[in-house]
């Protein structure tokens, strides 16, 4: 549902994307790139956010963008709690998409 607006936002800003299908697929795709960003939506089928974010290596995302239902209130904290640079609603994600990755692909830090 969002990727092809995830894909269009990224593009246009001059980046390019990686799409994986899973926390493992994820894991395995930093292993092999130089990730700035990586776009969690929390509704991932198996996801534990701890988990994947503590076995990404170091040279991994330098920002994680976490997104899911406002009603899911235990996924959004826990992803706070795992360390996600960002955690915002799933209405969030889709109205502000550009402004969030500007914000975390421009940031000093990235």
């Amino acid at each position: 549902m969002f990727a092809p607006r995830v894909s269009g936002a990224v593009l246009s800003a001059g980046w390019t994307l990686r799409e994986v299908g899973t926390p493992t697929a994820a894991i395995a795709s930093t292993e092999t790139d130089t990730p700035r960003l990586l776009i969690v939506d929390l509704d991932t089928t198996g996801l534990n956010i701890h988990e994947l974010l503590s076995n990404l290596p170091d040279s991994g995302p330098t920002s994680v963008l976490a997104f899911g239902p406002h009603v899911h209130h235990q996924r959004l904290e826990a992803a706070r709690e795992a360390g996600c640079t960002m955690v915002v609603s799933r209405g969030r994600f889709s109205s502000d998409l550009s402004s969030l990755l500007s914000e975390l692909l421009t940031s000093p830090s990235t």
